[in-house]
């Protein structure tokens, strides 16, 4: 007889497999290992009782969490072990808590040794991988914070489970997490922020000794990024420079609709309809079926002074312009004298932020704990999204003394609805019913939330393996 781990894994990276294939050689255990496209597949020789004994033990040391695990399905079965051999490529991931022992035990002949790689997940090469990451104590706007003693981590922010064992996973993730400190609030300015537990050597070295010198955290220029946000249980990948989730096909030349049919693909869909929600690249929506994929709608381009020049063509708008005026000279002089501000610097303007960027609109939202946002317009018009009703209503709730974080909150909630009403539109015009998500606005919980509750039942797929965004 034989047990049989049935291990879901998201991703079609080797070193989970790999980190196995290592345990089972060092247990000395007849096993197999076997790795597919979904799952990680275990079969364990259950005849040699001592052999399962010293597995389980080696597996709850030395196995690692990893971001993309799924659930565990077990059995007992009558099947034939082929012992295994499985080596995996190299992989941008952080130290194993094998090399993390040698590391930093005392007693270890490797402590402290800045040459140890890790060769424990069956790689066929030993990598050493770089880090030009510089580490301070002292905070710049936009920097990401350095976890440098977990058992802190309580004491400084609110954190999920679910985060928590991101951020302590093999990939080690950076994710923005709400601050609980007010020591580190006052020094960054901020409620929310950036955070990634040390993921390399380097990194590694300089959190132990920040932690003998009584340093509870650093701050750096995140250069490349594995970036996930957690909702309900799930993992999503927001951006990956490093690496590690599933590579992209290449299946069309444009970014966009390329990332769209290898999430499709990944879904096992053909027919697709798409809401891409992104930064860099815009709002827009696709369509693919079996012979072609295309955009279906977009937003369009944003262009700040054209909006002020047909507010000022417009009677209605012109008087809503001159009355926040009067009331908000400031805000109208800065968006006079940056006519080349995007949307979120336009909107961080409005709102009187601190920064003018889409994360700092994202982070004010988050500050608001109720349900149900305002009504912003949000309709289309030849050639687009009405931008400027958009921000009209926007004007017109802030003059009508709307809170800021509130007015933020229901700017993400007009966004995920428009979205669900335009997939819903496109679904009758197409005949498609199924729907891929993708984008880095994604990352913003009040948008994210917001689709999965409304749309529930249109099972929108948010991939666990692939980046959403660029």
């Amino acid at each position: 007889m034989a047990i049989k781990q049935t291990i879901k894994y998201n991703a079609d990276s080797e070193y989970f497999a790999g980190f196995l294939q290592d345990i089972v050689k060092e247990s000395e255990i007849d096993a197999e290992v076997k790795k597919d496209n979904s799952s990680v597949i275990l079969l364990l020789d259950d005849s040699d009782a001592d052999a399962i004994e010293r597995f389980s033990d080696n597996t709850q040391k030395f196995m690692p969490y990893s971001i993309f695990m799924g659930e565990i399905d077990t059995q007992n079965i009558d099947q034939e072990i082929n012992s295994s051999s499985l080596s995996s490529k190299n992989y941008n991931i952080s130290l194993c808590p094998k090399c993390l022992d040698k590391l930093t035990n005392p007693a270890s002949p490797f402590y402290l040794d800045d040459s140890i790689v890790c060769t424990h997940y069956s790689n066929k090469e030993n990598l050493k991988v770089g880090d030009e990451h510089v580490y301070s104590p002292h905070y710049s706007e936009g920097n990401t914070l350095l976890v440098v003693d977990t058992s802190k981590l309580n004491k400084l922010f609110i954190l999920t489970e679910d985060e928590i064992n991101a951020l302590l996973s093999i990939e080690k993730p950076t994710l923005k997490v709400t601050i609980l400190d007010e020591e580190l609030k006052a020094l960054t300015g901020k409620n929310y922020i950036n955070i990634k537990s040390p993921s390399t050597l380097k990194a590694t070295m300089t959190a132990l000794n920040a932690k003998e010198a009584g340093v509870e955290y650093l701050f750096f220029n995140e250069i490349d990024t594995l970036r996930v946000s957690t909702l309900q249980g799930n993992v999503l990948v927001i951006k990956d420079t490093l690496g590690i989730s599933n590579a992209l096909e290449d299946l069309n030349q444009d970014s966009v609709l390329n990332r769209f049919l290898n999430i499709a693909k990944e879904a096992g869909v053909t027919r697709a309809i798409g809401a891409n929600l992104s930064v860099k690249n815009g709002i827009s929506f696709l369509v693919s079926d079996a012979n072609n994929v295309n955009y279906a709608l977009k937003f369009g381009e944003f262009k700040l002074s054209n909006i002020l020049e047909a507010m000022h063509n417009d009677e209605k708008k012109q008087k809503l312009l001159d009355n926040f005026e009067k009331k908000y000279p400031s805000i109208i002089k800065e968006l006079n004298d940056n006519p080349d501000y995007d949307l979120y610097e336009t909107l961080s303007s409005l709102l009187e932020l601190g920064a003018r960027s889409f994360e700092s609109v994202s982070d004010k939202s988050l500050e608001f704990r109720g349900n149900g946002g305002l009504k912003i317009d949000t309709f289309f018009k030849e050639g687009g999204f009405d931008y400027m009703s958009f921000v009209g209503s926007i004007m017109s709730f802030k003059l009508a003394g709307t809170d800021d974080h509130y007015l933020a909150y229901s700017i993400f909630e007009a966004l995920a609805d428009t979205a669900i009403s335009t997939m819903d539109q496109l679904k009758t015009k197409h005949k498609i019913s199924n729907f891929i998500m993708m984008g880095d606005m994604f990352e913003n919980s009040v948008l994210h939330s917001r689709i999965v509750s409304k749309f529930s039942l249109s099972n929108p797929y948010f991939s666990k393996g692939t980046a959403i965004d660029d």
